[in-house]
């Protein structure tokens, strides 16, 4: 039986966010009002995740973690410090792109340092959130029961605004595998249907046609 992997649906609605940023910005016209728009809204979408998601895992995954093998959330804890520290640098350059275009001023020597600075950053989160499948992964199947990694998943759910839960969803849905979508749907139509109510009208919005059409049929 497959266990309980705390971090994939997280992470694979990260690289779709990061993975959609990289490629905007490599298109990106940094003197286009419109262009920078579109940029600056997807980053604030991609840095409201970062930030959320590593104070979820330093508050609940890794802390609980330290709990039971103590010193095992360092690496991770430095990492989440390295990678905020490099990701306030981007927004503060995204933001003073936004702003030399608003006055009219040239931005493209700042876009062209954004793109290389995110570059590096992409790259390196990639590798962070490998580590975290694996080796991070490995320590709570070792030390916790499915049980109460489904709770922790739980405490990091009961921490969103419906807004952000829905923003979370709108890059989660459309990376994660029909089968998984299936299970968690299927989970909701039977334990709360509310909340499963809430979710297919947002399947909807962020699925291909096609995808959702099959998602609906399987439910039946």
């Amino acid at each position: 039986m497959q266990r309980v992997k705390l971090f994939e649906a997280a992470h694979k609605g990260l690289r779709n966010a990061l993975s959609q940023f990289s490629f905007m910005l490599g298109k990106c016209d940094f003197n286009s009002p419109v262009d920078i728009a579109k940029l600056h809204g997807l980053g604030k979408d991609l840095f409201m995740m970062l930030s959320t998601h590593a104070n979820d895992e330093n508050t609940l995954i890794l802390a609980a973690l330290e709990e039971k093998v103590p010193g095992s959330s360092k690496h991770d804890m430095d990492d989440h410090e390295r990678l905020e520290y490099d990701q306030d640098a981007i927004e503060k350059l995204l933001d003073d792109i936004k702003e030399l275009n608003s006055k009219g001023q040239d931005a493209l020597g700042t876009g062209a340092e954004l793109y290389m600075k995110f570059s590096r950053f992409h790259g390196e989160y990639l590798l962070h959130t490998v580590e975290e499948e694996t080796e991070t992964q490995r320590l709570l199947w070792e030390n916790f029961t499915d049980q109460e990694l489904h709770a922790m998943r739980g405490k990091i759910i009961g921490r969103f605004t419906p807004d952000a839960f829905e923003k979370w969803q709108s890059y989660i849905m459309p990376a994660i595998t029909q089968s998984d979508l299936l299970m968690m749907l299927g989970g909701m139509k039977a334990n709360a249907p509310e909340q499963f109510t809430r979710l297919i009208v947002m399947a909807e919005k962020f699925l291909p046609v096609e995808e959702f059409t099959a998602i609906k049929e399987n439910l039946k």
